[in-house]
């Protein structure tokens, strides 16, 4: 399976079926921030291909011929690295919490797939130096920590650590069913 497939398959939200699969309680998918899509990374591919082309053309004319050759490879390697910059981010993290089980679900940049599976009752949500703009965001249970988020700004993680504790305490109080969640 290619690393395309799974970061589809691993975006596609669950649906319950009639064949038994739980619902979660709670779902959170969580991406790093891309500034600048598909389409705008073609525009600024071709943007820059447009303004460097007239640049070697001028210069090329001029009988400056050498520099044409490195505006070109210049170019190539720009597009070459931003290419790999758009791919290189793939990364994302699912929490699915069940009433007795919450699942976090790792894709890194590679395309690896990882899997955590921790016990709601005992789970705490630790956001480490809260006030600092390097904050991080954990979860500890029977003595492990699992950070998640990192990729997510400081504002993001405080408002996600924020929201997770709520849910959780919900659960823990016996506020959430699994039929009616």
């Amino acid at each position: 399976m290619s690393t395309e497939e799974k970061t589809r398959e691993f975006q596609e939200p669950v649906a319950a079926q009639a064949d038994g699969l739980e619902l979660p309680v709670f779902e959170a998918l969580l991406y790093p921030h891309r500034s600048l899509g598909r389409r705008g990374y073609l525009i600024l591919g071709i943007g820059t291909a447009l303004i460097m082309g007239a640049y070697a053309l001028t210069f090329l004319l001029m009988g400056a011929w050498p520099i044409f050759g490195f505006i070109g490879a210049e170019w190539l390697l720009f597009w070459l690295l931003f290419s790999k910059h758009l791919r290189g981010d793939r990364r994302a993290e699912r929490l699915r919490l069940y009433p007795d089980r919450l699942v976090v679900e790792r894709l890194d940049g590679k395309g690896r797939f990882t899997s955590f599976s921790l016990q709601p009752y005992w789970l705490q949500v630790i956001l480490a130096r809260a006030a600092e703009p390097d904050n991080a965001l954990y979860l500890r249970s029977h003595g492990r920590d699992l950070e998640i988020g990192a990729f997510l700004s400081a504002p993001e993680r405080r408002d996600f650590a924020g929201e997770l504790s709520q849910v959780l305490g919900h659960l823990k109080a016996g506020r959430y069913d699994a039929r009616t969640a």
